[in-house]
């Protein structure tokens, strides 16, 4: 029996090239061995989804730029300065190294998390800066934003501890998310009246928790362990 000397993939009688990866070898003994230092089928698989994301993100890069290139040569010809074109390109750009991030940093979320936020504080403080004066960045966006990214970093841990990954996490996920709404009014309230008054936050969290409740039952109780995969088929 012969094998591939690239993939390691087994071999017909009389055959010398690789069905996987087309590879081409002389005749080979049927004593041969295959080497653990050669690439197996996984490897192969793992290597073209690697090249795959990179051309993604090269042709992602290539409509990028040309999108703010079209976007501002534009705004000059109607208006003879930068005005709409500076949010349209600003906003490009920032889904441009949003993408980047995804695509060249897979599953590396120590890293992907803190790039969108820095991506998303910055976006925003440009589009108040080309609005001047720098007013509503500081008080309302940068600590929304922040909250915002706590609020999907403690989702993303419990993800990552969680012996089974149920409904339990969707639960999680929610009252989280009731947690942000309350954040949020509370800066959305100091920046529009200087003060504080919980009203649509509070409907939102008393909404939510009993769905987070009946999620948790259904974990804990109904369908002890079972995975939240099994439940969507994914």
């Amino acid at each position: 029996m012969s094998y591939c000397t690239n993939c390691g993939v087994e071999l017909d009688e009389g055959l010398t090239s690789c069905p996987l990866c087309g590879f081409t070898s002389g005749k080979k003994d049927n004593t041969e061995t295959i080497d653990q230092s050669n690439h197996y089928p996984s490897d192969i698989i793992l290597l073209y989804k690697k090249e795959t994301r990179k051309h993604i993100w090269e042709l992602s890069g290539v409509i990028t730029f040309s999108g703010i290139a079209v976007c501002t040569i534009v705004d000059l010809v109607i208006h003879k300065s930068l005005s709409w074109s500076l949010f349209a390109d600003t906003s490009i750009m920032a889904s441009w190294i949003w993408l980047t991030l995804i695509l060249l940093a897979f599953r590396k979320y120590f890293i992907i998390v803190p790039g969108l936020l820095i991506t998303l504080l910055a976006t925003l403080f440009l589009f108040d800066l080309f609005t001047p004066p720098v007013n509503w960045f500081y008080r309302l966006g940068l600590p929304i934003t922040i909250a915002l990214f706590i609020a999907i970093t403690i989702i993303i841990l419990l993800w990552k501890v969680a012996h089974f990954k149920g409904f339990n996490i969707l639960a999680i996920a929610f009252l989280v998310l009731s947690g942000f709404c309350i954040v949020s009014e509370v800066f959305i309230d100091k920046y529009l009246f200087n003060k504080i008054d919980i009203r649509w936050s509070a409907i939102v969290a008393v909404s939510i928790l009993p769905i987070a409740l009946v999620l948790l039952f259904v974990h804990y109780r109904m369908k002890k362990g079972k995975r939240l995969d099994s439940y969507f088929h994914v």
